[in-house]
């Protein structure tokens, strides 16, 4: 088995600084094909709605600079000699990160996933901004808005209670009281956060369980914080009984899908002006309206960025000819749902369809979360702060339709492993259903290591589940057995034959 990621980041300048125009929708692509029919017929197509114009160019400096996380490790106590090896260890862990170009003041040379920022009471801090999840790497370089799949969480309950100091000691490194309390509302809010997102893989990202935990320590209305659940939340199945381990597994998608999608989620669940539900994945340190509200104009800028990120070119040589063969069988077996592809941005389409999970076939836990596992919660979030900017509609209001969004294809290739849990390590697997593996790892997690032929992690698939698996090495299995970690459905890849599919891979790379 693979060690635990230790991973040097690099990020090339030109991917911060993309900025190009939001797409039309006026159809075809530069093969002038027409999509042929399929199960796009099932889907609802889920329209646009406003949203609150903001500044990209402002909302990149607000990523890297500002203070959205509202708390975090006094500035004073990070570059202390002796206790700052301890400070980040709690905020970076073992990782090993790079500096981001651009950025300036106190955050010039800290890691790329961390901000330091003055507090709404004028305490200097540090703390996580969103490319802890929302960067990942690429062929050696840190690719911005790529989903981060090396991120360990399956620590979390370790690392929630490792790291604790007295208030005395505290103030023996020079902190005053505001600073000192500070430190502590961090590191009570991260003693609460963190167990409850431990994940079972290396990869597996948190959000749902952190959204989840966020809504049970928040009152609904104030938005004050309680180290105890204020909600008596059970996660049940569908006969009302509850689930063992609820664990959500999620992948996290690209950014470079934002512009394109006119409701977030894998499910399509988010819909109006999608910036409530960034402002609740920030939320720990977050205690009243007030705060919530200073935090929302925010995120009015980072909107307005994540909307301007666009994929990466492939890096690798494409057989070009094999790549036009490619066109018509992406244009007659997955344009319907998944859009068409242009050199000329305006000129590319993205259908905005909600297909019903029945359809689809894909593990229906994200799915069905707002409607059979947790509805409550789903009234939680519309009825507060976050829902009045954001709703939450986990079932299609018009058709009843539950399912999920067939995301924009951009950049697919990058974006392993593939379905919304991450369940699949390559493309060439999602397109043939009986090869996918029941029990794999990573070969390793170099992010140089990838095959370009099946599109995707180089991986090994394993006998046994990984619960039978030796303690070191569970946290490098994905295992399919596990509530929401199907990697059944979507199996249309499987009508093509072998030719179809190798021209179908190439073609992929080149969106």
């Amino acid at each position: 088995m693979p060690n635990r990621p230790r991973v040097l980041l690099a990020i090339p300048w030109t991917v911060l600084a993309s900025g190009l125009l939001v797409l039309g929708c006026r159809g075809g692509d530069d093969t002038g094909l027409v999509a042929g029919s399929g199960d796009w017929e099932h889907g609802v197509t889920l329209p646009a709605e406003p949203f609150e114009e903001g500044d990209p160019d402002q909302g990149w400096e607000t990523l890297l600079h500002e203070g959205y996380m509202s708390c975090g490790v006094p500035w004073k106590l990070w570059e202390h000699e002796v206790a700052g090896t301890a400070a980040e260890m709690m905020l970076v862990g073992d990782a090993e990160t790079t500096t981001i170009p651009g950025r300036t003041g106190r955050n010039e040379d800290l890691p790329h996933m961390l901000n330091a920022f003055d507090t709404a009471e004028g305490v200097e801090v540090v703390n996580l901004n969103c490319l802890q999840c929302h960067a990942g790497m690429f062929n050696g370089s840190l690719v911005m808005g790529l989903g981060n799949a090396t991120a360990d969480f399956t620590g979390n309950v370790d690392a929630g209670s490792g790291i604790t100091f007295s208030d005395e000691l505290l103030a023996s490194f020079d902190l005053d009281e505001a600073e000192i309390a500070e430190f502590q509302k961090l590191a009570s809010r991260g003693a609460t956060v963190l167990p409850a997102t431990q994940m079972r893989t290396i990869g597996h990202n948190p959000a749902e369980m952190l959204a989840v935990t966020l809504m049970l320590h928040h009152d609904r209305d104030t938005l004050a914080w309680s180290d105890e659940p204020l909600i008596d939340a059970v996660i049940v199945d569908h006969d009302g009984s509850p689930i063992e381990d609820p664990v959500v597994t999620s992948d996290p998608p690209p950014w470079w899908r934002v512009h394109k999608k006119n409701a977030l989620f894998y499910n399509g669940m988010a819909r109006g002006d999608h910036r409530g539900t960034m402002m609740l994945a920030t939320s720990v340190c977050v205690d009243t309206i007030e705060e919530a509200e200073r935090v929302d104009r925010f995120f009015v800028d980072i909107q307005a960025y994540l909307r301007t990120v666009r994929a990466p070119a492939y890096p690798f040589a494409i057989d070009e000819e094999l790549a036009a063969d490619g066109a018509p069988v992406f244009a007659e077996h997955c344009a319907g749902c998944h859009g068409t592809y242009s050199s000329d941005e305006s000129e590319e389409t993205y259908p905005n369809l909600l297909i019903p999970l029945d359809v689809v076939g894909t593990d229906p836990v994200v799915a069905n979360a707002g409607v059979v596992h947790a509805p409550d919660l789903v009234e939680w979030y519309n009825e507060s702060f976050y829902g009045s900017i954001t709703r939450f509609e986990p079932v299609d209001l018009e058709s009843g339709v539950v399912g999920y969004m067939p995301p924009p294809l951009d950049g697919i290739w990058a974006t392993a492993p593939f379905l919304h849990n991450g369940s699949v390590p390559t493309l060439a697997q999602l397109l043939d259903s009986s090869t996918r593996p029941e029990f794999w790892s990573r070969d390793n997690y170099d992010s140089d290591d990838f095959d370009e032929v099946a599109v995707g992690w180089p991986h090994s698939e394993l006998d046994t589940p990984q619960s039978e698996a030796a303690e070191d090495d569970q946290p490098h299995i994905y295992d399919t057995q596990y509530w929401s970690q199907s990697n059944a459905g979507h199996t249309y890849g499987d009508v093509l034959t072998p030719g179809q599919r190798e021209a179908l891979l190439e073609y992929l790379k080149t969106l």
